[in-house]
């Protein structure tokens, strides 16, 4: 657990440094960091560098320096019933999902709360804003990009942060029902997304029990890509549309 907390704190301090990174790419490189290609970059580098790459680290700090990538459970194959299973399972948790979206954006904070929910909303509206410009393009290259920054990077990082390395960590001092659902809160959380934190928390829960009881990351993997393109995009089905009808 000593090495667990040492590890978190590390992802604190790099999470801190990429902030501070790219602030300071934004000042040395105005034009090209507000440019649809410059955000997509950064997007993905922190993608990679915040969630991959410190799950990596946190996984050879933590437990083994010989193979942290067969710790993590990788290197177990999917089978096609299990990619199969992963698929449905998202197309059939969609409805629910979008329910959960809806009510979660009608959440209002106590009075004395009023400032920070309005911060929170205006953050919110400046992801979707991003989102949007990300996702609205009929390029096919672009919506190569897109599939790969906004989908496919976010599935497999993500997953070996927090199914990978931090649920099964946490899951040598707990019982597994703990965490599984300590690390979708925290998975949901640091997306900073408050008027989607319940649906999302859920969406985590539901792929940590996906790792849990097949022992496949690649299982959560491809949920979680899943997910994302039936849930979050619209505007990447409608570009592919349109690209069609061009």
């Amino acid at each position: 657990m000593k090495k667990l907390l040492i590890a978190l704190l590390l992802i604190f301090g790099a999470f801190v440094g990429l902030i501070v990174l790219m602030g300071a790419l934004a000042l040395l490189a105005p034009a090209w960091s507000s440019s649809t290609e410059g955000l997509l970059f950064m997007q993905g580098f922190q993608t990679i560098a915040l969630f991959g790459v410190t799950a990596f680290v946190g996984v050879w700090y933590t437990e083994d320096r010989e193979d942290p990538i067969e710790k993590m459970l990788l290197k177990k194959g999917l089978t096609l019933k299990q990619g199969v299973i992963a698929i449905l399972f998202a197309v059939a948790a969609l409805p629910m999902i979008s329910l959960l979206v809806e009510w979660n954006k009608g959440m209002v904070l106590p009075q004395f709360l009023a400032s920070m929910e309005e911060m929170m909303r205006e953050m919110e509206e400046s992801s979707k804003v991003l989102t949007e410009r990300f996702l609205n393009t009929t390029s096919e290259w672009m919506l190569f990009v897109n599939l790969l920054v906004m989908a496919l990077l976010p599935a497999v990082c993500e997953e070996m942060m927090f199914r990978g390395w931090l649920q099964r960590a946490l899951g040598q001092s707990v019982d597994y029902h703990t965490a599984i659902w300590v690390s979708a809160i925290v998975f949901s959380a640091i997306h900073f997304q408050f008027y989607g934190f319940i649906p999302r928390m859920l969406i985590g829960a539901a792929l940590g029990y996906l790792y849990y009881y097949t022992g496949s990351l690649w299982v959560p993997i491809v949920a979680h890509f899943s997910f994302f393109v039936k849930w979050e995009s619209c505007f990447f089905i409608n570009s592919l549309f349109m690209h069609a009808h061009s």
